[in-house]
């Protein structure tokens, strides 16, 4: 017996129900129509919220700037008085070719002036507080996040916490304390407060001048984050920690800064990258030029004859000289 033999008899051996498990079962379609006959309208018909619907809104505008309608104003009358100056169309075909014209480049002059008025807003409106409390990781809790917005100076601030500091550092617990823990952290707090009032009530503070010091009191004020201490017992007994966050800004203001650039920054190159911009500066551009050779081939173009009225001239090139051998010029 050969091998196609051997092969036929094997497979004719096989089980028969081994076969009907390896071939593919086909879709019950009695189980499948309650699915398929399910109400649609959890998963369809748009957005609901005011949110989703003034953002849809703006789905023309996202997916290309060339649809913008325009808006008839004098400015833009007199723009295309202007192209019609320059064009010179002559006959309804040609003035009409140069008002389509004059359309296409108001619209790219309108999206020139949208990028403009975004970059000027990311340049001059300030950051938003959630954006700059994660770029700073910030610690306290969301209801102090305006803090960081707060425009004071520093030497506002120094004054401002000494008085705090004065008034608050009278409660703290002895050595002989029953909490051992809070005993030694308000030790600490004793250790720095007159030098705190010295340092904190100058003129002119440079941080880096006084590093030890500060690295000191920022040990203090994490503890009374903590409530470690007799000084974050008594704020969180007030449930008011502004002071503690006042310090932590003062301690971060080069931080802060450097993160609100930083996001004004990312901003920008958004507005400059966005793929929606691109696509309707390119689409318009696209149809500027198609607009601009029909219409100069039509004023270059004879009606009548199709002949050429203005044709290209040639370029020299060195293909009609004729080169003769330098033995014919001994």
């Amino acid at each position: 017996m050969d091998f196609s033999n051997q092969k036929n008899a094997t497979e004719s051996n096989e089980p028969q129900e081994e076969r009907k498990a390896a071939k593919p079962k086909r879709p019950n379609l009695k189980e499948e129509e309650p699915r398929l006959k399910r109400l649609l309208n959890k998963r369809s018909g748009g957005p609901r919220t005011t949110e989703g619907k003034s953002r849809s809104s703006q789905n023309s505008t996202t997916h290309g700037g060339y649809v913008i309608p325009l808006r008839v104003s004098d400015e833009f009358c007199r723009f295309e008085q202007g192209v019609f100056v320059y064009l010179e169309p002559i006959g309804s075909i040609e003035i009409e070719l140069a008002s389509q014209i004059a359309s296409t480049l108001w619209r790219c002059k309108l999206m020139r002036q949208y990028i403009d008025n975004e970059l000027d807003a990311v340049e001059f409106d300030d950051v938003e507080n959630r954006q700059l409390a994660m770029a700073t990781e910030f610690p306290f809790e969301e209801r102090y996040h305006y803090l960081l917005k707060v425009d004071e100076s520093e030497n506002f601030r120094r004054q401002r916490f000494v008085k705090f500091w004065s008034t608050s550092c009278d409660e703290l617990s002895g050595p002989d304390s029953d909490d051992a823990i809070v005993a030694a952290c308000d030790g600490r707090v004793r250790e720095i407060f007159q030098e705190t009032v010295r340092v904190m009530g100058l003129p002119n503070v440079h941080q880096a001048m006084h590093e030890k010091f500060f690295d000191s009191l920022d040990r203090v004020m994490l503890e009374a984050n903590e409530c470690r201490n007799s000084l974050g017992i008594k704020l969180k007994r007030l449930d008011d920690l502004t002071e503690l966050v006042n310090y932590w800004i003062y301690r971060n203001s080069l931080k802060i800064s450097a993160a609100r650039k930083r996001i004004r920054e990312r901003e920008a190159i958004r507005i400059m990258c966005d793929p929606s911009i691109e696509r309707a500066q390119s689409t318009a551009n696209y149809t500027l030029t198609k607009q601009l050779n029909t219409y100069w081939l039509l004023k270059n173009t004879e009606m009548n004859t199709g002949r050429d009225l203005r044709p290209t001239t040639p370029k020299q090139t060195t293909s009609h000289m004729t080169l003769v051998p330098k033995r014919l010029l001994m």
